[in-house]
């Protein structure tokens, strides 16, 4: 299925399940105009093409992380750029990674605990082979954190 392909129920399904996995089909049927059988298969097909997992999003601050770094690493030419995406791939404290445009190829964010695990995070990035400098900014207040994405038509 290609997005010239999606149905506008199939956008108003996919935005109701951002804005609550929870949701029923039930539910789904009700706001859709459309049978439960229909909204389940649509969901189906949705769910092979375009849907990865349902998670929960979780309240980091609640959890006690203060912190997020932001990090920019400017990679050693002679150094495989493949090797050093694998190792951050690898590790569990990032969440997001990003192969970028620019003198620093690799952009990185991560929620840390507390000042403390910050720096142990940053000091694990400059010792990663290959990586020449990093440059780091920490969060000192979130603005917006909103994780859905706008469904095209």
């Amino acid at each position: 299925m290609t997005i010239e392909n999606i149905k506008k129920i199939d956008r108003q399904i996919l935005d109701l399940l951002q804005n609550d996995a929870k949701i029923t089909i039930k539910e789904i049927s009700n706001l859709v105009g459309k049978s439960q059988t229909a909204v389940r298969s649509r969901l189906q097909r949705l769910e092979k093409d375009y849907i990865k997992k349902y998670v929960a999003l979780i309240d980091c601050r609640e959890l006690g992380y203060r912190e997020m770094v932001m990090a920019s690493l400017r990679v050693n030419a002679s150094h495989p750029l493949e090797d050093v995406k694998t190792k951050i791939e690898k590790m569990e404290k990032i969440k997001y990674a990003y192969v970028v445009t620019g003198e620093y190829p690799l952009f990185i964010m991560a929620k840390c605990l507390n000042h403390q695990d910050s720096m142990k995070l940053i000091e694990k990035l400059r010792n990663l082979p290959g990586v020449e400098e990093v440059k780091t900014e920490i969060v000192l207040d979130r603005i917006k954190e909103d994780h859905s994405i706008i469904i095209p038509e």
